[in-house]
């Protein structure tokens, strides 16, 4: 999973250079040639005689040039909210006093690149070397390790403090039944109400086959994903109704913008909280999975929430005129 993230990394860098290109072309500015005096100051990106644009007008353009493509094809909103979540990670390291050292971002630098080599490997059936897939990408081998060495911290963090959030947090595990209407959500809440309580568990899941409109249902049997508090994994009427239960608990019908819902409370897991100076080494070793962007959506979601860190967006052109 981190190779694939890696990729995207690159290629949306690469998006974002061919963009920054377009918007230098559509204006027609000359870009000085290498080696000519640098008269420019700090902030500044370009001076055509004694006018002087700036990054934050470049900014502005790609952000106009962007309005007309799908949104798809866009770079620099998304650009700048894996900033703002990246930004997350090296706050909550310096509150929880993490350090890495370069022994721990080397192994990992040289996991990322030994995964690129078994990619490349696989991908060509073995025509090709890493070194001539860099060359192809257009790329400079050093350069780009460089740029794997930058994105290595960013994943080692990710593993450790998502996972230290998973193990330290307090969570629950539940169940759901979604129906469209209040008659049909009443009636199954007067089903649960008349079933014995050794049969609660078996009766639930069953409604929930038969009845939920929740597409996994069928399968989950109207499970849920494992739910933190402050996580905002569910609309705030969902998860107030869960946190108010008991274990072993279901609730009356609860309105959402998605039907009607009966939720049951199985269980409430409320861990040891630990240092992680003393769960560190057992979290660095902590494999990859498959949806691990997934999680740490959750977490920036709930670090927003629980840590109170102020944002404020200065799009220029957008949220704000250039240089404003």
């Amino acid at each position: 999973m981190a190779r694939h993230w890696l990729f995207r990394c690159c290629f949306v860098m690469l998006i974002a250079a061919a963009c920054l290109w377009v918007g230098f072309e559509a204006g027609a500015q000359r870009v000085p040639e290498k080696g000519e005096q640098n008269s420019l100051k700090p902030g500044q990106v370009i001076r055509v005689g004694d006018k002087i644009i700036t990054g934050e007008e470049l900014i502005a353009r790609i952000w106009d040039f962007e309005a007309v493509l799908p949104i798809e094809q866009r770079v620099l909103e998304p650009s700048m909210s894996y900033l703002r979540d990246t930004a997350l990670l090296d706050l909550e390291a310096k509150r929880l006093e993490l350090t890495l050292s370069d022994d721990i971002i080397s192994g990992e630098t040289q996991r990322q690149i030994d995964a690129i080599k078994q990619m490349v490997k696989e991908r060509t059936r073995g025509m090709m070397t890493y070194e001539e897939w860099i060359k192809q990408q257009g790329l400079d081998q050093q350069g780009f390790e460089v740029y794997v060495r930058d994105r290595a911290r960013i994943i080692v963090l990710k593993r450790v403090l998502v996972r230290y959030f998973e193990e330290t947090e307090p969570s629950l595990e539940g169940k759901h039944i979604l129906v469209k209407t209040l008659d049909l959500a009443t009636n199954l809440h007067q089903r649960l109400k008349k079933t014995p309580k050794d049969k609660l568990d078996e009766v639930f899941e069953d409604l929930a086959v038969l009845h939920s409109i929740d597409p996994g249902a069928g399968v989950t049997r109207g499970k849920l994903p494992r739910i933190y508090e402050n996580d905002d994994s569910l609309v705030k009427p969902a998860a107030d109704a869960l946190w108010e239960l008991k274990d072993g608990e279901f609730s009356e019908p609860v309105k959402t913008d998605y039907g009607y819902h009966i939720f049951k409370r199985d269980r409430t897991l409320t861990p040891k909280r630990r240092p992680l100076g003393e769960m560190k080494n057992e979290l660095l070793a902590a494999k990859d999975r498959a949806n691990e962007e997934d999680y740490f959506n959750r977490w920036v979601r709930w670090v927003f929430n629980t840590q109170k860190y102020v944002y404020e967006r200065r799009l220029p052109g957008y949220d704000c005129k250039p240089n404003q």
